[in-house]
């Protein structure tokens, strides 16, 4: 089955034609997304539109999809919920009868679809993947229950990967004081 039968796929919108051109009471204001803001976890730029833009606005569970190489998928949650997305993203919203999204996150960073991507990237400097042509990429057809299973064996592995990162980073502290103390003759 294609990704388009699964999730409605639509590029952010073109912010310099939204634009408005005084900001006042009439104006609708949005927090804009950008993957440096999220990242760095600082705050998002306010944008400010005559019209109403709500069909670029993300919503809890949809994903956010970089258009340029390399790609980057986040899910929206709580802290990503009702951010305008711009053109250089396209939201991916899920059919929750047909597809999990955890598990379509998963795929589409998968290598496999990688393989899939690779195929359709256009440009030689600033490389990028037509929406059109993303909206045509092949998702695994199987069941609903199977792609809830792969989802939590997902998120069991990044919870596993995320306390393992956390152990090594205090046992790094620990071996580091350690040979402070060595060094500087047993005082810290």
């Amino acid at each position: 089955m294609k990704l388009e039968d699964v999730a409605d796929v639509h590029i952010g919108v073109v912010l310099k034609r939204k634009e408005a051109v005084y900001k006042g009471n009439k104006t609708n204001k949005y927090k804009v997304f950008n993957i440096r803001c999220y990242e760095e976890k600082i705050e998002y730029d306010d944008f400010h539109s005559m019209e109403d833009l709500g069909d670029y606005v993300t919503q809890k569970g949809d994903l956010i999809f970089r258009l340029s190489f390399p790609s980057k998928i986040i899910l929206v949650d709580e802290k990503t919920e009702g951010l305008l997305i711009n053109n250089l993203y396209c939201i991916i919203r899920c059919n929750n009868k047909k597809i999990d999204n955890e598990f379509l996150k998963w795929f589409l960073e998968s290598k496999e679809a990688s393989r899939q991507l690779e195929k359709i990237i256009i440009g030689t400097v600033v490389k990028s993947i037509p929406v059109a042509k993303l909206r045509l990429i092949e998702i695994p057809n199987i069941t609903f229950k199977e792609q809830e299973k792969i989802s939590k064996l997902i998120f069991s592995w990044n919870k596993q990967k995320q306390l393992y990162n956390q152990m090594i980073l205090e046992k790094d502290n620990y071996y580091n004081s350690i040979v402070n103390k060595v060094i500087n003759g047993g005082k810290e």
